[in-house]
């Protein structure tokens, strides 16, 4: 009996929905709608798991040879004992017990983690970090998230915050508000949104309708001074944060992923080096890497609760 899991990953907007191997090969995958309504959305995803199955058994004429072990959940929001989602602020979720209403919908064993969380896991599965149990990922896009995985397993902890990365407190712009409320958060100085407010203190870029990160990031390879500064500024807030984080749980690899690391060497390099000046010595060695997974991360991750370990 061959084994499949599912991988669901439920955003602000989109579910994304794979079917992967105990191998790692993703077999299926699909994209719908999220909705605000829990109950609508866990319906939709339990059809849609009864038609992929179908779909794949149809297409192969081996019902008898597959077996789906259950379904690896990831939402935007902390979970608590991989079952209860305490708060999804994007969706209006609160106090949803995913794992037991998901199951008895599609009658597969269910596991649900943090989406930043499980895009770690899948990462330390099958991308980035293959082979290391030891890892961080900071994905840098809008905001900045984190997951981190020390011996193979998620850090979660006690309220499902565990890696919560992007609201360290960090000495970069700290009387600049984030939207937890609180000021000096790292994305407040490293995610594209605080390289846009950064670089809209200087021209060209004040003067500009519609700034992005890529033009920030353009602009300092182009040797523009204030672009420079600004992309110098938030690398060496992400490589504080990396420094102090790999105190606490020494990673072997730290992953850099989200929209900005399109960017490639121009981020990698410059948080790494920051991170190698920070850095506890004995935890300085920690290899740097791009994320490999992209947006199937979450559903790696989400096989990779039932596969890996």
């Amino acid at each position: 009996m061959k084994e499949v899991c599912f991988g669901i990953d439920i955003g602000g907007t989109t579910v994304k929905l794979g079917l992967v191997s105990r191998e790692g090969e993703l077999l299926d995958k699909r994209e719908f709608p999220s909705f605000r309504d829990c109950g609508a959305t866990l319906d939709d995803i339990a059809g849609h798991m009864r038609q992929v199955m179908a779909d794949f058994h149809s297409m192969r004429d081996v019902a008898d040879e597959y077996q789906c072990v259950g379904a690896g959940v990831g939402v935007p929001g902390p979970v608590t004992e991989q079952s209860t989602v305490s708060r999804c602020a994007n969706l209006g979720w609160e106090n949803v017990n995913m794992a037991q209403e998901l199951s008895a919908r599609a009658g597969v064993p269910v596991r649900v983690a943090n989406d930043a969380n499980l895009a770690a896991l899948g990462e330390a599965w099958q991308g980035g970090g293959k082979g290391c149990r030891n890892l961080v990922l900071l994905t840098v896009g809008t905001g900045i998230g984190g997951g981190i995985i020390c011996d193979g397993r998620i850090i979660a902890g006690a309220t499902g915050a565990g890696g919560e990365v992007g609201h360290m407190p960090v000495p970069f712009h700290t009387d600049w508000p984030c939207g937890c409320g609180r000021k000096g958060c790292l994305e407040v100085t490293a995610s594209a949104t605080g390289i846009i407010r950064a670089a809209r203190q200087y021209s060209p870029f004040k003067e500009m309708d519609k700034v992005t990160a890529k033009d920030v990031y353009d602009a300092a390879a182009a040797g523009d001074k204030n672009a420079v500064s600004v992309v110098a500024e938030s690398s060496a807030a992400l490589g504080y944060a990396a420094a102090a984080v790999s105190c606490v749980v020494n990673p072997e690899v730290i992953l850099l992923g989200g929209g900005v690391s399109a960017a490639g060497s121009a981020l990698l390099d410059p948080v790494e080096a920051a991170f190698r000046a920070y850095a506890f010595p004995a935890c300085a060695g920690a290899r740097f890497a791009l994320a490999q997974l992209g947006n199937n991360a979450g559903i790696y991750g989400g096989a990779a609760l039932f596969f890996a370990g």
